[in-house]
């Protein structure tokens, strides 16, 4: 696939200009259209209403306030890009929850942009949940850029981590357009110190080497042993390669009804320092 759209998600927070400038970067390396897209999100209105007049009258004014900070945000993207010299550019105010609304423009996007949550954000938890309904529920792949740090160079020195799921595939086949213009490209897979499955584990690893290679990717590939937590080797390797990019798949189970993201994706997601491109 080509990165020809990039959705970015646009908020209020602090951090969107980081992943402004981020998806900016990414539009000019891959000649891509950027489309800002600025979620109203939902009235709330207390529990204990009052007179229905007065309760409509709130509803409104709410509703009024909510249109116009997205408004607010998409003039601000539209104004960002600019600046960065975007050449293909637009923005759109859509009414309506964060994730349902992001995810509807997301099916019509190569990769969709948004934010780490920032664990001193007035919205920790909330952030995590969409942030988790984004991953699990999106079609195409999401790019995860970090709550902290400027990102001017991303895609130059690549961590795959594969686990031979059907995430991690995808995850590197919507990464192919970046890692055949990396200078370095890293693919790792881990197990554990005396796990007995170490030979055939390598000789998948070499397999994906090969289809790399026929792809246009001139990689390296190794099996490494760890007694951490998957999530932590996967960040610690990140860390001794100087990776500015991790491309992985998205781990998630059934809680009742609902889907959660598992231990080693929240890992990642939660304390990586770097961005990452996530497919589930």
């Amino acid at each position: 696939m080509n990165l020809r759209s990039l959705l970015v998600f646009l908020d209020s927070d602090a951090r969107c200009d980081a992943r402004i400038h981020l998806a900016a970067r990414f539009a000019a390396a891959h000649d891509s259209r950027l489309v800002g897209i600025a979620p109203t999100g939902l009235v709330e209105l207390p529990q204990a209403l009052g007179a229905a007049s007065r309760t409509l009258d709130d509803a409104a004014a709410a509703r009024a306030d909510m249109l116009q900070r997205a408004s607010d945000c998409a003039e601000h993207f539209l104004g960002r890009c600019r600046a960065e010299g975007v050449a293909s550019v637009e923005a759109g105010v859509h009414e309506g929850g964060k994730a349902a609304v992001v995810l509807l423009h997301a099916h019509c996007a190569d990769v969709t942009v948004i934010g780490q949550a920032d664990p001193a954000g007035p919205s920790p938890r909330e952030d995590k949940r969409f942030i988790e309904q984004v991953l699990l529920r999106n079609a195409r792949p999401t790019l995860v850029v970090p709550h902290l740090g400027r990102f001017d160079v991303v895609g130059e020195n690549v961590l795959v981590a594969w686990d031979d799921s059907r995430g991690s595939a995808r995850a590197a086949a919507a990464a192919l357009p970046l890692l055949r213009h990396a200078g370095q490209v890293h693919v790792r897979t881990w197990h554990r110190q005396g796990a007995s499955a170490e030979d055939q584990m390598r000789e998948r690893l070499e397999a994906v080497q090969g289809w790399l290679t026929w792809e246009g990717v001139s990689a390296e590939a190794r099996v490494e042993a760890t007694d951490a937590a998957i999530g932590d080797a996967i960040l610690g390797t990140a860390a001794e390669l100087g990776a500015d990019l991790i491309v992985m798949g998205v781990y998630g189970h059934s809680r009742w009804t609902e889907r959660i993201v598992g231990g080693a994706t929240r890992t990642v997601l939660t304390r990586s320092s770097v961005p990452l491109l996530m497919s589930h």
